[in-house]
């Protein structure tokens, strides 16, 4: 029997991990049900990384955060901090967090920020390949913005066109009929 991992395409890769029951309401309260659930991985403290086909839910102390494909950057998403990983939802018109490695300064624990998942480094494999699934959504997100966007600008070209056409007739057929007169 072929393995299912093999099978399946790199866009409809998903990882789950065991997560307790009360971060599973707080993913089924905020997680809607048209969205299609790529990852679930569990950090530190019942830090919790949700991916989806919409955007990312990062569940830390009970509450919710939500970033959609549009507010992410394409960077590294993990990285190591002394003996703990980091996994970080890098946003747009936020300057990237300097890690207390990058610094010098001593570490104080687990990132509270909102777009960050502290995890045990034991875990690194299924960030990284969180990391590699998200990678792939937000491409395949971008480029589906992308393809609208032309699509609408070269509907507007054609409506443009055919309007300068409508335009033309209108006035080929006053001229019939100041000619018939």
């Amino acid at each position: 029997m072929p393995d299912k991992r093999a099978v399946c395409s790199r866009a409809d890769c998903i990882v789950f991990d065991y997560v307790p029951g009360n971060i599973t309401k707080i993913i089924d309260k905020n997680v809607g049900i048209s969205e299609d659930i790529r990852a679930v991985i569990r950090g530190m403290k019942d830090e919790t990384l949700v991916i989806t086909n919409k955007g990312v839910y990062i569940i830390k102390k009970g509450d919710s955060n939500f970033f959609s494909y549009d507010e992410i950057l394409e960077e590294e998403y993990v990285h190591r901090v002394y003996r703990r990983g980091r996994f970080e939802v890098p946003l747009k018109g936020k300057g990237r967090v300097r890690l207390p490695d990058e610094s010098r300064e001593p570490d104080f624990g687990p990132d509270p920020a909102p777009n960050v998942v502290n995890f045990p480094w034991s875990k690194f494999e299924m960030f990284k390949k969180a990391e590699e699934i998200l990678s792939i959504n937000k491409e395949l997100y971008d480029n589906k913005a992308e393809l609208s966007r032309a699509s609408s600008s070269e509907e507007k070209d054609v409506i443009q066109e055919l309007m300068h056409e409508i335009r033309d007739l209108k006035e080929q057929l006053a001229v019939l009929k100041k000619e018939k007169k």
